[in-house]
């Protein structure tokens, strides 16, 4: 996602939460939202704003995209882990993100 697509998903937040959106939080969120797809993330906060009363926050988008493609891609994905490194194996690291690709952690 670019920054005219953050932006402008910043707006559509801060219409349905009443959100402060400046300058600073368009850079905070800007590296934790760089490789995900605009669409998905309209749709993971248009989500979110129906099945939950939590103050979204970037994970929550990334999390509900991550459930979509997955959703999308069926038994093609690894079942998610707490923990890759705990359960004996490595972090693959979503490119840039500092997600890995099969568990919850974040290197962020």
């Amino acid at each position: 996602m670019n920054t005219e697509q953050l932006t402008a998903l910043l707006a559509r937040i801060q219409v349905l939460d009443n959100r402060q959106v400046d300058e600073l939080t368009i850079q905070a969120w800007s590296p934790l939202m760089e490789s995900v797809d605009y669409q998905a993330a309209v749709r993971a906060v248009n989500r979110h704003s129906v099945e939950s009363t939590e103050y979204l926050k970037p994970a929550h988008i990334v999390r509900l995209v991550r459930d979509e493609q997955r959703a999308v891609t069926g038994g093609t994905m690894s079942p998610r882990r707490e923990d890759c490194q705990a359960a004996g194996g490595e972090h693959r690291w979503l490119g840039g993100t500092g997600t890995c690709m099969f568990c919850e952690v974040r290197a962020l």
